[in-house]
């Protein structure tokens, strides 16, 4: 019993030193930013962008830190011209397709609205802004950092705490712990300035190496401690550094971070006090009828204060399901008033009932402060499926502020329209969740809305959409920027996983970014979309109207055409699936009822609709030449066939039945479309005439 009581004490001890933290607060902050300056000592600009970022650090003291990165070619040094480059300025400089000098980034963080290049690169007059945008966020960790040093020695303990008030968003399953090391003060040659110029916070050294420690089993209230031996290089003047370290969700977005001397010094990771915290454990579930599911929901009072708050939950649950939540042991079925002491944590529920009403309930807790009613509310939102087939995943990505959930009504509208009734809509955020929590398997079709926002898909989500078509599932996908985010130059989420996506699975090849002539689209060379003659497209976004131009890739057929002649949609079949990508997105037809017209096809389509009157018939690739063409053109079918050519406009000038040869001589010069179909398949190619 003895040593039972003791181990017993063991154990205890060990678990309260393995949690307990030493520096780092525990109170929920706001977000530091942290700006990395890819600068060079030739760059004559490069003072000014000094300036400006000086001057929001100014503004904004003990919670903007800056990094100098001193690479590319203006920080190649002549003869007496100091060194600051590094190992590290190239790979930094990589990831964020930098266009110019002084350029920067602030917490690697892409802004859609603001950033140049399709990367995370920021020009210097935008940086307050983007600056402002991060101190308006919520950190889901803290972290805090200590030195001890000797002179003696020059070596540098480094203590770095990082303390998790949120668990990691599903499908995340680790963080990066980084540390650099700044100098300061260090005088010498600036071209724009002088020969005597004060260089500041120049990256001298990643502790951490490039890109971080990697930390797992993250979960809320998680606490990290890192400790780290580093000798001070005998060039660098100790009083100059200091040490900073900052906490990243992978090589790019940097969630939050903290400074302090490298003689002696302490930051806590105080930021800015955030009042209040309110989080799910998880935020999707499979419903079933008559079934209660239940979401655990975190509510912290971040200030060492007492306040009264008021929940409120709205929901779009169809009317025979259930909806409420519980606070205080008592449900409520839309707002409760309650009372915070300081620093107290309660625990909440959201609970959901599904009715015989097939559909999804989205349900959004909110939080808001009577003590403090200036403060922004603070949201957990939920999501429970039940018996859905037809999916309408919400892109994740993000631009000007306008989400692709802004036009979630679009599909829905449609697809009713359809006479479907088997439909709800999720954000993308939660998709690679709902794999995982199998609730892709009744699902026939999904309709992936992106509409005007990048990055357009994750790996995670590409991953998800393979494997989904792979079952046979359907896909629509719809956007102004899917080709160009995913294909085009300085994409944001195009890795090798994605171009193969949309090569083999999209089957579609990127011509350009498109531009505004690219204003109406039609077809009447497919069976499905045949009919379709001018429809107008708008800028329903804050943004560029550019809906990409495209063309296919291996046995597709291009379906739907820009007054260019260049494709606006591709069709194709894999497998058993099918799947439709609009270069465009759904909500920038201007017309609702031809909106409605485009996802009724489509919708039909899914349930094995061939068109009017027209057989089912896979495609095939013949091949046609010469192209251009100038008196015969040549069709490699292998026997008879009977054909169709339209212009541009979208009139059949030529028509007839051949064994292989076509005579092309009276047609006027310009691009036409040739539909060809015989015994083995159809066939749909472009071709020009001289």
């Amino acid at each position: 019993m003895k040593k039972l009581l003791l181990w017993n004490l063991f154990a205890i001890l060990f678990f309260t030193s393995a949690i307990a933290q030493d520096i780092v607060t525990t109170r929920p902050q706001k977000k530091a930013v942290v700006l990395e300056e890819y600068t060079g000592i030739n760059c004559p600009f490069c003072p000014q962008g000094h300036a400006a970022a000086e001057a929001i650090a100014t503004s904004n003291p003990n919670k903007t830190f800056i990094v100098n990165v001193h690479t590319g070619y203006y920080s190649t040094p002549s003869a007496g011209q100091p060194d600051f480059r590094t190992s590290f300025g190239s790979a930094l400089e990589g990831q964020i397709s930098l266009e110019g000098y002084p350029s920067g980034t602030v917490n690697r963080h892409y802004f859609s609205d603001l950033s140049t290049g399709g990367g995370t690169a920021l020009s210097r007059d935008v940086w307050a802004n983007a600056a402002q945008q991060i101190f308006e966020e919520s950190s889901p960790v803290n972290v805090g950092v200590s030195t001890v040093y000797n002179p003696g020695t020059r070596e540098i303990v480094i203590t770095v705490e990082a303390y998790f008030v949120e668990g990691l968003p599903f499908g995340l399953n680790s963080n990066f712990i980084q540390v650099a090391i700044l100098e300061s003060n260090v005088i010498g040659y600036q071209a724009g300035a002088s020969s005597s110029y004060n260089h500041k916070h120049i990256l001298r050294d990643l502790v951490t190496g490039q890109w971080g420690e990697e930390i797992e089993n993250i979960e809320q209230g998680t606490v990290v401690t890192k400790t780290y031996n580093y000798t001070l290089d005998e060039e660098f003047v100790a009083e100059n550094c200091t040490v900073l370290a900052f906490i990243t969700e992978t090589r790019q977005e940097i969630i939050t971070g903290a400074e302090a001397p490298v003689i002696d010094g302490w930051n806590n990771g105080e930021i800015e006090p955030d009042y209040a915290r309110l989080f799910a454990d998880t935020n999707l579930d499979a419903g079933q009828v008559d079934q209660e599911s239940q979401f655990n929901v975190t509510l912290i009072n971040g200030l060492a204060d007492a306040q009264n708050a008021t929940l409120t939950l709205v929901h779009d649950a169809p009317e025979d399901w259930t909806v409420t939540f519980t606070v205080d042991g008592n449900d409520y079925t839309e707002s409760a008033s309650i009372s915070l002491l300081g620093d107290e944590v309660k625990d909440v529920t959201i609970n959901v009932t599904p009715g015989e009403t097939v559909g999804v309930a989205n349900c959004v807790l909110s939080l808001s402060s009577e003590t403090y009613p200036a403060e922004d509310e603070k949201v957990a939102e939920v999501f429970v499926v039940s018996g859905v087939d037809n999916l309408i995943i919400n892109g994740s990505g993000q631009n000007n502020n306008i989400s692709s959930d802004d036009f979630t009504s679009v599909y829905k509208n449609g697809l009713s329209e359809a006479g479907c009734e088997s439909y709800g809509a999720i954000p993308g955020s939660t998709l690679v969740q709902a794999a995982d929590f199998g609730l892709l398997e009744d699902v026939k079709n999904i309709y992936m809305n992106v509409g005007g926002t990048i990055p357009v898909l994750t790996v995670d989500q590409t991953n998800v959409l393979t494997d989904f078509i792979d079952n046979g599932g359907n896909l629509l996908i719809a956007g102004q920027d899917v080709g160009f985010d995913i294909f085009g130059s300085g994409a944001s989420s195009g890795s090798i996983t994605q171009k193969l996506f949309f090569q083999n699975y999209l089957s579609v090849s990127l011509l350009n970014d498109g531009d505004a002539q690219n204003n109406s689209i039609s077809s009447t060379v497919d069976s499905v979309y045949s009919g379709i003659s001018g429809v107008a497209l708008y800028n329903a976004y804050s943004g560029a109207f550019d809906p990409d131009a495209v063309k296919k890739y291996g046995n597709a057929q291009e379906v739907l055409f820009y007054p260019s002649g260049k494709a606006a949609a591709v069709k194709n079949y894999k497998g058993d699936a099918r799947i439709v990508y609009f270069a465009f997105g759904l909500e920038q037809v201007q017309n609702a009822d031809a909106r409605n017209d485009l996802l009724d096809r489509t919708y039909r389509w899914f349930q094995g609709w061939e068109g009017s009157n027209v057989e089912s018939n896979r495609l095939v690739d013949l091949s046609m030449y010469p192209n251009p063409v100038t008196n015969i053109l040549t069709v490699d079918s292998q026997g008879e066939f009977e054909y169709s050519i339209i212009n541009v406009s979208g009139q059949v000038v030529l028509q007839g039945i051949s064994n292989g040869q076509i005579t092309t001589s009276e047609l006027p010069s310009g691009l036409y479309m040739i539909k060809v179909k015989s015994d083995i398949g159809e066939s749909i190619n472009k071709f020009t005439k001289d």
